[in-house]
């Protein structure tokens, strides 16, 4: 995550269009949530439920707020001098947030929840294709289930990799 950089990465903090892109459909398709899901349509819901989650995994957190106001959707050059600022501003909140929380993670505790979450998704599509909930809500509540535990399952994967040891 943005706060897990260590000082020595070369990890720009200016989020890429791509990323500030898949962060305003992620917000958007999340919005979109509440009128489908105040229709009725569960096929909608798990649908806008997929694009919010995976774009949102796409975005991290490294694209905030603040970083699309100053940004928008525009291509940024390494020495604009907005990119600067943020740079210099991401920086010093690292550097709080550094300070504020020490975490030693073991990353096989992460590679062992992103297994658990990856067979509970899994198991829940397998329980779909065989049929449990002959197309009621119980079919939507799996998908459901199944959406956020394979993106869950797929941030904690991610996050072993980022937190171990080269």
């Amino acid at each position: 995550m943005w706060y897990d950089t260590k000082p020595e990465d070369d990890v720009d903090p200016v989020p890429s269009r791509f990323e500030r892109l898949a962060a305003v459909v992620a917000v958007l398709a999340a919005l979109l949530l509440v009128p489908a899901a105040a229709l009725g349509s569960g096929i909608a819901v798990v649908g806008l439920l997929f694009v919010a989650f995976t774009c949102g995994t796409v975005a991290k957190a490294r694209t905030d707020l603040g970083g699309l106001l100053t940004f928008g959707l525009r291509s940024v050059p390494e020495d604009d001098p907005s990119a600067e600022r943020y740079r210099e501003h991401r920086e010093r909140e690292d550097d709080r947030i550094r300070e504020a929380v020490s975490v030693d993670a073991d990353p096989r505790l992460d590679r062992l929840l992103a297994i658990g979450l990856a067979v509970v998704g899994v198991g829940a599509l397998a329980a779909v294709a065989a049929g449990v909930g002959e197309g009621g809500r119980l079919t939507v509540y799996l998908l459901g289930s199944a959406l956020v535990a394979l993106n869950c399952a797929l941030v904690a994967y991610a996050t072993s990799h980022m937190n171990a040891d080269d």
